[in-house]
């Protein structure tokens, strides 16, 4: 059985626009306008990254589609 990429379907909070990011796009978000000694999250520790630093600012995750 073929392994289908994550999905997650978030909110844009003002709007209650909805819409699908892959964990590309959601790990893009989280390391978005870092300083030079930041370290990037990744795909094994995206939720600390997201829940930390993401999450009730702009975007609420509403759930993850496996």
């Amino acid at each position: 059985m073929e392994r289908k990429e994550k999905m997650f379907i978030l909110s844009e909070i003002e709007l209650n626009y909805k819409f699908m990011w892959n964990t590309e796009e959601l790990l893009e978000e989280i390391n978005r306008d870092r300083t030079e000694d930041w370290e990037d999250y990744n795909s094994s520790d995206w939720e600390e990254g997201w829940f930390e630093w993401c999450e009730g600012d702009c975007y609420t995750l509403n759930s993850i589609i496996y």
